[in-house]
């Protein structure tokens, strides 16, 4: 079976947007672990449409990417010449996604839903908590950065 949301991101913001004008929220299955221990493959998490001027470090964001959506969590912004690219990463892998201007950004998680019961994410507790899981997320995901170009240096210099 094929999964229509992956095959057509560019109709989630579309349907993001119309739900939120009917007074709900939009909901997508995990898939994977890079989100451990916030969400689990098997969840699903609520949605209400954002753009990237919209949400905040910490917050966890649905990206609407070529392969199908992606909900990381956003962790800074990286300065460039034509202004920031947004930075997202999953808590539970090491490297960084690929920097992006924010147009992938579609939708921004406020709740998970596991086992029937519903844990909002958009409250005070959870958006500090989200913070510090963005702040080690990145400063991980830096190190590697650097260290990968270090050895990369390294490597080209014994040549």
């Amino acid at each position: 079976m094929t999964d229509p949301i992956g095959s057509r991101v560019d109709l989630l913001a579309v349907l993001l947007r119309e739900l939120s004008q009917q007074g709900m929220e939009g909901e997508l299955p995990v898939r994977g672990g890079s989100m451990r221990p916030t969400l689990r493959e098997g969840d699903r998490v609520r949605l209400v449409p954002a753009t990237a001027s919209d949400v905040r470090v910490g917050d966890i964001v649905v990206r609407a990417g070529a392969s199908g959506p992606v909900i990381h969590r956003l962790v800074g912004w990286w300065p460039s010449e034509g202004g920031s690219r947004i930075l997202t990463k999953g808590d539970d892998v090491a490297r960084l996604d690929p920097p992006d201007w924010g147009a992938e950004v579609v939708g921004r998680v406020v709740a998970r839903v596991r086992d029937g019961r519903v844990r909002r994410l958009d409250g005070a507790g959870t958006r500090f908590c989200g913070h510090g899981r963005a702040a080690a997320s990145l400063a991980e995901g830096l190190i590697l950065v650097l260290w990968t170009r270090g050895s990369r240096l390294a490597g080209s210099r014994r040549a």
